[in-house]
């Protein structure tokens, strides 16, 4: 068993159900000093997909799933990881980063998106089910107009 943040689209109940049908969702969490970007394109999605970027001040909330190992390979090759290819040229890189739910902090893994040259911007499909996710998980509203933000 493992912890798993997703702050992306993988926050939606109907997404994970999708790709990991026994995940248990344990509550919202924040990442600090980091941001929510679109820094490359998905050949699957056919648009700009999140990733995180390192950035003094910033916030990316998410939900912290708790995942059985299968899940793990089922993850890394939806999100295009393997951990035996070099970080320059898996689609994301597997990190564990340290979150803060209510008042303690959580160790989990999480996906970094590889940025890729240019814009990129998430179809109004995609940034759909971010929004889905947060408003099913509860994220702050504050947050959660911010993602709306981003609609191409």
């Amino acid at each position: 068993m493992f912890l798993y943040f997703a702050y992306g689209s993988n926050m939606s109940r109907r997404q994970m159900t999708e790709r990991c049908p026994d995940h248990e969702c344990l509550g919202v969490a924040v990442l600090k000093d980091h941001a929510l970007c679109f820094p490359r394109h998905s050949p699957i999605r056919n648009c700009g997909v999140a990733g995180l970027a390192e950035t003094p001040g910033a916030e990316v909330w998410g939900v912290i799933y708790r995942l059985h190992d299968e899940d793990l390979a089922a993850l890394d090759r939806r999100e295009g990881y393997d951990p035996a290819k070099s970080a320059d040229v898996n689609r994301y890189n597997r990190h564990t980063v340290r979150v803060l739910m209510n008042s303690d902090m959580v160790e989990c893994l999480t996906y970094f998106a590889r940025p890729e040259p240019g814009e990129h911007v998430p179809s109004v499909e995609y940034l759909a089910t971010i929004l889905e996710g947060a408003a099913e998980n509860g994220l702050p509203a504050d947050y959660v107009a911010r993602l709306r933000f981003f609609t191409p």
